[in-house]
């Protein structure tokens, strides 16, 4: 029996890591276990089927035209453009597809976080 500390499991590069420098040796099978407050110290739970979520990450970049606020249809508001993509991104789960159960496989659970949204702002650009 090993017991192994994933390190970096949330950005979901520690794997592949521990899987290079042979951390796994020959082992058969692996399970993987989270801590949840909300069970007693000592106890372990299990459910059939998968559980949590697999990291994946994607980057887009929106670009506008700058303007004037006395123009505004003049300019392409990228802070806009990026707002309905999250919405519509958004939808693609909550409104299409059954969280748990979803439709392009039914063994695998649905779920998109956009977390991330940074933006650089040039003032007085494109007029």
């Amino acid at each position: 029996m090993r017991l192994l500390f994933q390190p970096a499991e949330e950005g979901g590069a520690g794997a592949s890591h521990m899987i290079k420098e042979d951390a796994l040796g020959d082992a058969e099978a692996i399970f993987g276990m989270h801590i949840d407050y909300t069970k007693p110290t000592g106890t372990i739970a299990s459910l059939p089927g998968p559980v949590l979520a697999a990291v994946s990450f994607f980057q887009v970049k929106i670009e506008g035209k700058g303007g004037h606020a006395a123009g505004p249809h003049n300019a392409v508001d990228p802070l806009l453009a990026a707002s309905f993509a999250i919405l519509a991104l958004q939808q693609l789960i909550s409104r299409e597809l059954d969280p748990l159960h979803s439709q392009a496989c039914p063994c695998d659970p649905s779920l998109l976080v956009v977390f991330i949204l940074p933006s650089m702002i040039i003032p007085n650009s494109g007029i």
